[in-house]
Order: structure tokens, then sequence, then C-alpha cells
């Protein structure tokens, strides 16, 4: 059921929400699922068992008078999943984890009574993933270091589930290997594969030194485990992004889409690090890099957006693009974050101090500049969220005008539930300061007769 229909009856005043420093909503992380691979708040890693668990059972329910959401949210079925940081999604399935946290689920490791929401003892991170109704499907854990994980497809269009871990071969340190399941029924479809470290930049993208440009990339094809491209491969480029099998990289001052398929010929997956060429596939498109774009530092910024297939590409010292994949054409400058509003098909994108709304074909539909800085959050449901990080407040614009409005009942105190990601269907990942809930597609058949 969609939502958009009741936020028709919300005033359009020009108000930012007041939401007091030390509650303000915390910045997005840049790339949800990246990992360095380093052992967390001097917690030593501990061997755990890999393997999914299944659960088929919907996930606690939360007390809808004690999450302060926007308005329209308020009639739907609101759950808690445990998760501690900023979930992925894709075709309207959630997957994030939990990092410690005192409900323990059981020494033999099982999880709680619905499989979401508690940590094993603290020591392990618990990977649990939702269906956007609200029905928790499986859960797996993994070692405190092994943080990332990435959603991508296979050949058929399969959504496939990527987690890290921690393996020994015999050295002093642990080798990274990565697994691939389905994301729906946590079938194992390829690995453990050992790669060169830790994911890097969205998709399937590896390296041994994430925080230098230094290090040379890998992608795997999400199918298969093998290796797609290397930077190696490349000529003066280096990979950005792998997305449902197409592998984003720069050539010289071009930008590259790579259609590798389901895995190069002689790739070896066992080792991660040999086999591709970059020979087999053929490139989609080629871009020309807009002009003052630093082919050599340029990096996609946040997730995907799977639905539209577009990426926000930025380089550092400048305001970046937003690229088509489909077509490789390039959709707006100067943008640095961007979300798609499915409730009203507007593609919100902002830079600074400016938040733009843009038609279908690139046309500009409204602008909203602000007196401060903003922290682009995110845009669905009619809506769009940017913080005030200097003061602490939130604003929130009508994504039909670009007017700022007043989504929260004003009435209520406490804090803000402030939304992450959206689906198609208007499912909705909402934090309240490190505390993250599901907003579900299921309608709350008890909302007319709350007290």
């Amino acid at each position: 059921m969609r939502r958009r229909s009741l936020l028709l009856a919300l005033p359009l005043g020009a108000v930012a929400l007041g939401s007091c420093d030390p509650n303000a909503p915390a910045p997005p992380e840049d790339l949800p699922g990246s990992g360095a691979g380093t052992e967390s708040d001097g917690r030593p890693d501990i061997a755990v068992d890999p393997e999914p668990t299944l659960i088929g059972e919907f996930a606690d329910p939360v007390d809808p008078t004690t999450v302060r959401l926007p308005l329209e949210m308020g009639v739907m079925i609101v759950v808690d999943p445990g998760w501690t940081a900023m979930p992925q999604v894709l075709d309207g399935i959630f997957l994030g984890y939990e990092e410690g946290g005192d409900d323990a689920g059981g020494a033999d490791g099982e999880d709680g009574a619905n499989g979401a929401g508690g940590a094993d003892g603290g020591d392990r991170l618990r990977f649990t993933a939702l269906d956007q109704d609200g029905t928790a499907l499986w859960s797996a854990q993994r070692p405190l270091s092994c943080t990332g994980f990435a959603l991508s497809r296979d050949a058929d269009g399969r959504a496939v589930a990527v987690l890290t871990d921690r393996a020994a071969d015999g050295g002093a340190d642990p080798m990274t290997t990565a697994t691939g399941y389905d994301l729906r029924t946590a079938e194992t479809l390829w690995g453990p594969v050992a790669v060169p470290g830790p994911l890097v930049a969205p998709g399937l993208i590896f390296s041994a030194a994430p925080e230098s440009d230094d290090g040379a990339r890998i992608a795997l094809s999400a199918g298969t485990g093998e290796v797609l491209l290397t930077d190696d491969a490349l000529d003066e480029g280096r990979l950005l992004a792998e997305h449902s099998g197409l592998v984003l990289h720069t050539e010289g001052a071009e930008l590259v889409a790579h259609d590798s398929g389901d895995g190069a010929d002689g790739a070896d997956g066992a080792d991660g690090a040999d086999g591709a060429d970059g020979t087999d596939g053929s490139d989609r498109w080629r871009l020309d890099l807009p002009e003052g774009v630093d082919a050599s530092t340029v990096r996609v910024a946040g997730p995907i957006d799977d639905s539209r297939q577009r990426a926000v590409l930025v380089d550092g010292a400048h305001s970046g693009v937003l690229v088509d994949l489909a077509e490789g054409r390039l959709l707006a400058e100067d943008v640095s974050a961007a979300a798609y509003d499915h409730g009203l098909d507007v593609t919100v994108v902002a830079s600074g101090r400016l938040v733009r709304g843009l038609e279908e074909d690139g046309t500009e539909a409204w602008r909203h500049e602000d007196p401060e800085e903003l922290v682009f959050l995110t845009a669905g449901e009619r809506l769009a969220y940017a913080q005030r990080p200097e003061e602490g407040t939130l604003v929130v614009l009508d994504t039909s005008k670009g007017e700022m409005v007043q989504p929260y009942d004003a009435d209520l105190t406490g804090l803000l539930a402030v939304p992450e990601l959206f689906t198609e269907d208007a499912a909705t990942s909402v934090h309240v300061e490190d505390t993250r809930y599901l907003v579900t597609t299921r309608l709350d058949e008890e909302y007319g007769m709350r007290g």
C-alpha cells in the first residue's frame, strides 16, 4: 500500500525542524557496507559459523507511539531489525548488520525468538535480511571486522548478497574471503573465494589498500565469484564500481561501462586476484568526463540507485555529476548527492547549499537555496531530507515544489526518526541516532484505534 495521499493534508509552511544539536541526525555513511577489515574497538575477531540461518518470521513490531515518524508513515507497521548500521536494499529486501548487543541469542549462536534484534554476546556481527513487508528471512554471523557486504545481480537478474569473512591461510595473518548468497533464500551460490582485501567501492570491488589509489582493485562476478576485471588490465584507468555485472571504470579522461557478463573466461575465483584480463565482454558505452573532473581521483559517491540505474561521481575537489548508467548519459552537473522520489518521479540532487528537483529529461523543476551548507540524506514519498550540521536541524522539502514542510507531529516531543533509504513500494529504513527501524509495506489495522 502506498502512503502518498496522506501527505496532501500537510501544511506547506517554511519550517525547519529543530532537533537539538546533541540529537541531530548523523550524516549518512557514504558507502554502506564498506569496511576496512580492522578490529572493532580493540575487540579481536573470533571464529563464527558463517552458515546462514533461515528465519521466516515477522520481525519484532515497534510500539508506534515510541517512534517519532513522519506523519504519513504512522499508518504502517514498524519493526525492529536490530541493525546498528545503514542497510542496503535490492528487490525490496533489506540487508543490514548488528554489531554487539546484550540480547544474546543463545550458547549455540541461534537467533532469538524471531531471529532479528539481538546479537550473540557482543563479540560478532549478525547480518539480517528483511523483506519490505517486515518478514525476517535469514541471518548470518561474521567476525566483528567483517562489516563489508554488497548487493548485486547475477546474469539471470537474481539478487545476490555478498558477505566477507576472515580465514586462516597458514600464515601469520588471516586472509579476507567473500561468499555469494541468494538474497531471498540464503542459498550459497559460490565461495568462499579469497580477495585481496575489503570492499572499497559500490558493488563487488575489492582492494588490499582501501585508503590509497596505489592498491590494485578487482571486480568480482555476483553470479560466480570469478574475477571480471582488474586495475592491471586497464589502460591508465581505475575501477570505480560494479553494478549488476556492469563494471564502471576510467580510461584516460573517459568513463567506461564494461559489460562483462557472468564472469570472464579463465578467471581464477580460487585466489580472487588472477585471471581476468579485461578482454572478455564488451564496453557498453564510453563518456567523456566533464572538464574539471579529475579522472585520477574520481569515485562513485554513495550507493548506486538500482531502480533508475544512476550514479553520482565526485573527485573530492569539485561538485560531481549524475550519470545514467543504462544509457551512458550525463544527467546533471554540480551534484554531490542524489536520490529518486518514486512518489512523484522526481530526481533530487544536492550540492552545498543548493537542492534541485529534476524532471525525467533533466529539466529543473524547482530549486531550494538554503542559508547553510547541507548534508543531503535521502528522498522518497514526496519528501526530501537534508541536515544543517552546524545548527543541528533537519530540512525537509516537498519534492513537488521544493518548499519546506513540517512532516512530523509538532505536538510530540522526542528524537526524530529520520528516513535514510526507500524502496519503490515505500518501505523505509529510518534511524533514531544509532537505532534503525523498518517502516514496512504492511498497513497497521489498529491505526484508527490508537489513543
